[in-house]
């Protein structure tokens, strides 16, 4: 029997499919979960809006969002918690973007996005490790074929698990148009 959990709700930077599947590559061999969850950035952690809520809640989100322009994420470097358990994941290069947006809505949206136990570290999760020694073995891996790649961001979406805990994406959160000289 499948073990189910609590619904699982945040906002969150999809990639393109290219650069999905080349992040899979990794997930698939370090991350159980990977089916589950798709490569992702997240920028608000749960408790985030309920889904109930959503429809009312989201026109303030939009328009708190169109403020942000739309930005660029290069991913080219691996970084690690060494925390039980040590999580190794690629680093976002994107001028500061995400965290400003994260920090925007904690500040306008405090009910939805709460300060957080830790400073918010935006990160693409490859994989949970039992010790450090597998997570270098499987950073060495990643290194000798990891190939940097960019991408645009014009949105965020709101994902939210089901009770087996597989996400979906509930809706798209469009950013401000790129500044002309871009």
């Amino acid at each position: 029997m499948q073990q189910t959990g609590p619904e699982i709700r945040g906002l969150a930077v999809l990639f393109p499919e290219e650069i999905s599947v080349e992040i899979n590559k990794w997930r698939r061999v370090y991350d159980p979960r990977y089916q589950m969850v798709p490569p992702h950035i997240t920028v608000a952690y749960p408790p985030f809006v309920p889904e109930k809520e959503w429809p009312s809640v989201r026109p303030a989100l939009i328009e708190c969002l169109s403020e942000f322009q739309s930005f660029r994420i290069h991913l080219k470097e691996l970084g690690a918690f060494t925390a039980s358990p040590h999580i190794l994941w690629l680093k976002p290069e994107d001028d500061g973007n995400l965290s400003r947006i994260h920090a925007t809505l904690a500040e306008r949206f405090p009910k939805y996005v709460p300060v957080l136990p830790f400073d918010y570290v935006p990160h693409v999760t490859i994989g949970p490790f039992d010790s450090e020694q597998e997570l270098l073995k499987a950073q060495e891996a990643i290194l000798a074929e990891w190939k940097p790649c960019h991408f645009q961001v014009h949105e965020l979406v709101y994902i939210s698990s089901d009770s087996g805990g597989v996400w979906r994406i509930c809706g798209q959160l469009p950013l401000g148009q790129p500044a002309a000289d871009a």
